[in-house]
């Protein structure tokens, strides 16, 4: 794998924690014996050619930092003509979804381990995500750590490299501050429209906490103009 790191400095600061939860004997056993079927590999210099790693490309959906990955698998199954791509760098959700994934015998999902900015700006090519969806991230409430979230104005540019015209980024948060945050943001994109959320998506696991804990839930969804 490539890092975070050029010239001896880091080029930006990870938008997720680094949490130290343990991948259970399942999770361990599906990454061991399943991941040269879903995982998808990177290095330093050298691209991931989807084209290959897809049956069919020509629709592609990403989503950004899946978690447990209940949401992950939801698309998967209500897409089963798209390619289905997750991003995350935590091994249980990983090992979670690749069991799920055999269980269930679905094959349009592949994964990536790492830095989901890292991906899209050293090892992916061209326009090739017709939706992105980026689930409850990592908040960053205090205003000294803002810069960490994920969604910000190069984040976004990147994303314009990275999705076909008229693709949707469909964002999701039970922080009211971050909420405001993508506002602000998108807000200031000329190439960027706001437009309805998506019908009949799934109510992850953690959203649900969100409910439970009485905070609501953002969703804000925006399409790509050109």
């Amino acid at each position: 794998m490539s890092n975070l790191k050029k010239d001896g400095k880091q080029r930006w600061s990870p938008s997720y924690l680094r949490r130290q939860g343990q991948a259970t004997p399942r999770q361990k056993r599906a990454i061991r014996e399943h991941w040269d079927q879903y995982g998808l590999e990177f290095s330093y210099g050298k691209k991931i050619d989807l084209a290959s790693a897809f049956e069919s490309p020509d629709h592609l959906i990403l989503e950004i930092g899946f978690g447990m990955g209940d949401h992950l698998i939801h698309l998967a199954k209500e897409n089963p003509g798209a390619s289905i791509l997750g991003i995350e760098v935590h091994k249980p959700g990983i090992g979670g979804v690749i069991a799920e994934l055999m269980e269930q015998a679905i094959d349009n999902v592949r994964i990536i381990r790492g830095d989901a900015r890292l991906v899209m700006t050293d090892h992916l090519d061209g326009r090739c995500f017709d939706q992105v969806h980026i689930q409850c991230p990592d908040p960053w409430p205090k205003p000294e750590d803002a810069h960490r979230r994920l969604v910000q104005t190069d984040f976004i540019l990147l994303l314009e490299k990275r999705m076909r015209p008229d693709g949707i980024l469909h964002t999701i948060t039970d922080v009211a501050c971050y909420a405001e945050h993508i506002s602000d943001v998108m807000a200031n994109q000329e190439n960027w429209k706001s437009c309805p959320t998506l019908p009949d998506r799934l109510r992850t696991r953690y959203e649900q906490k969100g409910l439970d804990h009485n905070r609501d839930i953002h969703e804000q969804s925006y399409r790509l103009l050109r």
